[in-house]
């Protein structure tokens, strides 16, 4: 039986050799799929079924992020579709279409399942692999393609979001521009504005009576975030204190959205009139989960 080092032993050494892994997990992450197709030294092919959602429906975040993974990624994503929930736990490595290792156990496709202090107390165990095969080609019968057209006749797609208010628990806003207010002139969205750097290279704030609160996730944790226009990308807190969030992809995915929502040229700097033109100067994060953020820069109608 596996006890310490689930993500290593479990989804890391078997890929030697490997050429896909087969998942069937009862909850899943995107932000899990991101971490572990970036640690993946092997080309490997990721099948995941997710096996709770026909019962407790996705995220609107985490199905935004699995379907722009499979865009980019030896990746592709399933929901069971059937009443009968699927709560097991199986990971079968194949080499060449035959089964090669499998495991099963109690961690679920999350980080939550596999790392450090995020961890509960999960257990993992080898199997054979032929019968884990035949359990994962049994779930697949019933499971449909997150592109399937007509998904969400299936399964519930959801966006558990409340309107914002200070004494909320769920839910920070956080500025945009500094004490001066106005965007920062080489940091915040406007972090790539020095030499040597790309100009789109930007950031998110967070204040210090939020970081390190709990808020959000620790620093070596992604986290998924969709925003109120239904773009999708994966995020980090990094920096000393915790005071930013940026997207580990590479930091000029924030400064692109940023300026392509407020209507800048690309490079360009960001400023004041920028965001008073558009009507907001900060954005508000929901938080749906450890792993899952809403993030809401839309300009609302205060009569």
């Amino acid at each position: 039986m596996i006890i310490t080092d689930l993500f290593q032993k479990v989804l890391l050494e078997p890929a030697t050799g490997a050429t896909e892994l087969l998942i069937v997990s009862g909850y899943a992450k995107a932000s899990m799929a991101d971490r572990h197709l970036e640690a993946l030294a092997e080309d490997v092919k990721i099948s995941l079924i997710y096996g709770m959602a026909s019962v407790e429906g996705v995220s609107l975040t985490d199905h935004a992020m699995f379907k722009k993974l499979e865009d980019k990624n030896p990746f592709e994503c399933y929901y069971f579709a059937e009443p009968m929930p699927v709560h097991s736990k199986v990971y079968v490595w194949m080499v060449n279409k035959k089964p090669h290792r499998a495991f099963v156990g109690s961690a679920n496709y999350t980080q939550s399942g596999f790392f450090g202090d995020y961890q509960y107390k999960e257990v993992m165990a080898e199997t054979d692999p032929n019968i884990a095969i035949d359990y994962y080609r049994l779930i697949l019968e019933n499971s449909l393609e997150i592109t399937y057209e007509d998904i969400e006749e299936h399964v519930t797609l959801y966006n558990p979001i409340k309107p914002y208010s200070p004494e909320s628990k769920d839910a920070v806003q956080l500025t945009l521009i500094t004490r001066d207010g106005t965007p920062g002139k080489t940091s915040g969205l406007n972090w790539g504005q020095r030499k040597g750097r790309d100009r789109n290279q930007a950031y998110i704030p967070i204040p210090s009576d939020i970081a390190g609160k709990g808020f959000f996730p620790a620093r070596t944790e992604r986290f998924t975030v969709r925003t109120d226009d239904g773009v999708a990308f994966i995020a980090t807190v990094a920096q000393d204190g915790d005071k930013a969030i940026h997207t580990p992809e590479g930091n000029q995915i924030i400064g692109q959205y940023f300026r392509e929502r407020l209507g800048v040229d690309s490079g360009a700097p960001v400023t004041r009139e920028h965001l008073d033109r558009y009507g907001r100067t900060d954005v508000t994060f929901h938080k749906i989960d450890d792993e899952t953020y809403y993030m809401d820069f839309a300009v609302y109608d205060s009569s």
